[in-house]
């Protein structure tokens, strides 16, 4: 490749990098030095030092790191005046800066000598032109705190060095000193001279003219004399500005009962004087009266009236102003307050202020609630609504299908004694685990068994698991039983999780994973106890609800197998009966999960085995099963003629669980496979004849019978 062509591809490339640099440095250059260092450069340089005393939650602190300081007007100007450096006054060298220089306000700019003497400061930000002139007043030798204090103290300061030393306090946020010069000041003034434009900033001041004040007093009496001389814009937003922040500390609570006699000289002037939005000022002085009173009926009715005239710039202020209630109410009028919320959402104009409205009001809707209040938000949106209440999620997870989830949103969650618990202590959702999020959540948290109760640390981990419909009290307390940590699913699993093999420990949480439908986890830690278990303890009763499970000791399981195995030990410990109901029942259950096609892979010699397995266990109800076994071996073998037949013979055996379990699955196979229904019919009325249960035998004639 040519030299020549590669040297001028580095040229270009080295342009455009300066070029880029010299682009976004066109800002205040501040350097990552101590204040040491940069005195040390700013007295080599011929410079003053300009420090940055910021944090980093204060707003106004950003606002001049994001948008004022990197203006190039902001380079060029402190670039030529300072050596700039900023410090964090929470971390590192500015914490003892922060001391040093006393700082009590955040941002704080202050103006150094080369000898690390502060010779001016700047409290608070604001636009870069208005900012660089306080700036430059701060540069200026006679405008320092030290040249005005000392010209002060003689009595001979003329009135333009008082108003001087009144904008060197204002900008270094002196209020003490600041009230009594100003007011020195204002009593040598003529009225004329006080209308005057440089004497503005007194009146604009709200320190120094609040609403109560002499000044505020005078500026109303003179307003038309002050918006020919200021503007009637500045003076407006002055007056505006006076009486919204101080009826914002009174409709917010900020003010006490006996403050009271502020708002009748606002009333007074408001009767008085023409002023801009007297209006909506009278509806805001009269929200102010009765928050004051805590009079929260007339509150809420003010705002009831008033709701779709509201500024949009107010509407959350004005809503804000009903926190209190949340504490202080009752629920009719948490009732009102969540119906108003619904106005205030429907008269804000951007979704940004909709939305945080919304949020707000959800508060008011749980407690106006007289059920459990279900929140309408995403999971994550749930998790952190609950990390900011410091409680926990409780998710419903539900199908559409499912009759025992329609029970309790039908007849246990809407209950008052179940909404005052929930809506207490939880961010409630419910959540259709077949739509949106739902597929995704339950697999996340294995939710196999519908419904399934979660209660959710805001970190999304499972604090505890509960399964099943109940009635209301029940349930109440099952889940009250859960809150407490020992209980608590969650709790149990971090105990095994450590390591923790105590037997009684191990006992427990089997059961508690039982209870939850967690079949897996409770094998894995059943075997984990019968390793740790010698053979007399296997056999004992305290262990025997391992052995009884359903779910852990099924036909072809190691446990089956050992029940089997020492099936005359088991006798001996626990009786005859125990173990041979146990014995039935696995067999049992395994026939019916192969007639409701559950177990797809037992064959017909499986079937045909069971027959002889059972005749050494001698069970008393040997001969109802051994009529299950014939009917599921004719059944695999598709023979009609012989499960009809079976079925003929057998079913004058079978009761209730029988006839729900073996039977009617048999009967729909044959419902589909005969064709002599009267003969279908006369199993269908043989079996009706033994079932106790009318709902079961209206059930069965309904789906069988003719």
């Amino acid at each position: 490749m040519n030299k020549n062509y590669c040297m001028k591809r580095i040229v270009c490339l080295l342009i455009c990098v300066c070029s880029y640099f010299q682009l976004f440095s066109q800002g205040v250059d501040f350097k990552q030095i101590t204040l040491k260092e940069a005195l040390e450069q700013a007295k080599a340089q011929g410079k003053m030092v300009f420090m940055d005393c910021y944090t980093t939650w204060c707003g106004p602190c950003k606002m001049m790191t994001e948008e004022v300081f990197p203006q190039k007007e902001a380079g060029d100007f402190f670039n030529a005046h300072f050596v700039n450096v900023k410090f964090d006054m929470e971390k590192g060298e500015g914490k003892e800066l922060s001391k040093q220089f006393k700082i009590r306000a955040y941002p704080t700019f202050l103006l150094l000598n080369p000898e690390g003497k502060e010779t001016y400061r700047v409290v608070g930000g604001g636009e870069l032109q208005e900012f660089i002139l306080r700036v430059k007043r701060g540069l200026q030798k006679e405008n320092t705190l030290e040249v005005l204090e000392k010209e002060y103290k003689t009595g001979k300061m003329t009135k333009k060095r008082m108003l001087d030393y009144v904008l060197t306090l204002q900008d270094t946020y002196d209020n003490e000193r600041l009230k009594v010069v100003a007011d020195e000041l204002v009593k040598r003034l003529t009225s004329k001279e006080k209308m005057a434009k440089p004497y503005w900033v007194i009146y604009e001041d709200s320190f120094l003219s609040p609403l109560t004040s002499d000044n505020f007093a005078f500026l109303l009496k003179n307003k038309a004399a002050f918006e020919k001389s200021i503007g009637e814009e500045k003076v407006n937003q002055k007056i505006a500005s006076a009486y919204s922040g101080m009826l914002y500390s009174y409709v917010a609570g900020f003010a006490k009962k006996e403050d009271v006699g502020r708002l009748d000289v606002m009333q007074q002037q408001l009767n008085e004087y023409d002023l801009p939005g007297k209006e909506y000022l009278r509806t805001k002085l009269a929200l102010a009266y009765a928050r004051c009173n805590e009079d929260v009926n007339e509150m809420i009715s003010i705002l009831e009236r008033e709701v779709q005239n509201l500024p949009q710039a107010e509407l959350w202020t004005l809503a804000t102003s009903l926190q209190f209630v949340e504490k202080k109410g009752d629920k009719q009028q948490w009732q009102r307050i969540a119906a108003l919320g619904d106005q205030f959402v429907e008269s804000a104009a951007g979704e940004d202020l909709k939305g945080y409205l919304k949020s707000f009001f959800s508060r008011f809707k749980k407690l106006a609630s007289v059920g459990v209040y279900w929140e309408d938000l995403t999971l994550e949106q749930a998790l952190k609504k609950a990390e900011r209440a410091k409680s926990m999620v409780f998710l419903d997870c539900y199908t559409s299908w499912c009759g025992p989830c329609k029970y309790m949103t039908s007849n246990v969650f809407p209950q008052k004694i179940v909404g005052d618990y929930f809506n207490e202590h939880f961010v409630c959702l419910k959540v259709d685990m077949e739509k949106g999020e739902g597929p995704e959540l339950a697999k996340r948290y294995g939710i196999r068994a519908f419904p399934t109760f979660l209660i959710l640390r805001p970190d999304g981990s499972v604090y505890h698991k509960l399964l099943g419909s109940g009635e209301a009290d029940e349930f109440l307390r099952r889940v009250q039983e859960g809150m407490v940590e020992e209980n608590s699913t969650g709790y149990l699993d971090r105990l095994y999780e450590e390591g923790n093999r105590d037997k009684a420990f191990l006992s427990r949480y089997i059961q508690s994973l039982l209870s939850i439908y967690e079949e897996n986890k409770a094998k894995e830690v059943s075997a984990v106890l019968l390793g740790l278990l010698d053979e007399s303890e296997k056999v004992d009763s305290s262990y025997w609800f391992i052995f009884e499970s359903p779910a852990l000791t099924k036909k072809g399981t190691d446990h089956f197998k050992y029940l089997v195995d020492h099936r005359e030990e088991f006798i001996r410990s626990l009786g005859k009966t125990k173990v041979a109901d146990k014995l039935y029942a696995v067999y049992y259950n395994q026939l019916s999960y192969i007639l409701k096609g559950y177990d797809k892979k037992s064959t017909v010699e499986d079937v045909v085995n069971m027959k002889n397995e059972i005749k050494s266990f001698k069970l008393e109800k040997r001969k109802e099963l051994s009529v299950c076994i014939d009917i599921t071996e004719a059944y695999l073998k598709k023979d009609v003629k012989g499960l009809y037949s079976r079925c003929k013979k057998g079913f004058k055996l079978f009761h209730d669980d029988e006839a729900m379990n073996i039977a009617f699955p048999v009967l729909k196979y044959l419902k589909t496979e005969m064709k002599q229904e009267d003969e279908l019919q006369k199993l269908v009325l043989m079996l009706e004849a033994n079932i106790e249960d009318e709902s079961l035998r209206k059930y069965i004639s309904m789906n069988i019978g003719q």
